[in-house]
């Protein structure tokens, strides 16, 4: 298994990372380790803009994509209201 140093780390960063690993239960090699894993699940900026530019694009009216946006905004106003009552 290989290891890896961070260099240069303030110590105000090493003292946010140390108190974030105690909130989590962790040590704080267990909780980089898991940022680690978290950030390397998800796909680089290039992969996603790859993808994004590969997905094929769908060919809707002008209509139907604002009537479609009005009546999402009606619902998230009338939710909105309904909560503030």
């Amino acid at each position: 298994m290989s290891n890896v140093q961070v260099k240069h780390l303030p110590d105000d960063m090493h003292e946010q990372l140390r108190e974030r690993a105690a909130e989590a239960g962790a040590t704080i090699s267990d909780y980089v380790l898991d940022l680690i894993r978290r950030d390397l699940r998800r796909p680089s900026r290039r992969q996603w803009i790859a993808q994004v530019m590969n997905t094929p694009k769908l060919d809707l009216p002008r209509s139907e994509v604002v009537k479609a946006l009005d009546e999402g905004r009606h619902e998230r106003d009338d939710e909105l209201s309904n909560r503030a009552r």
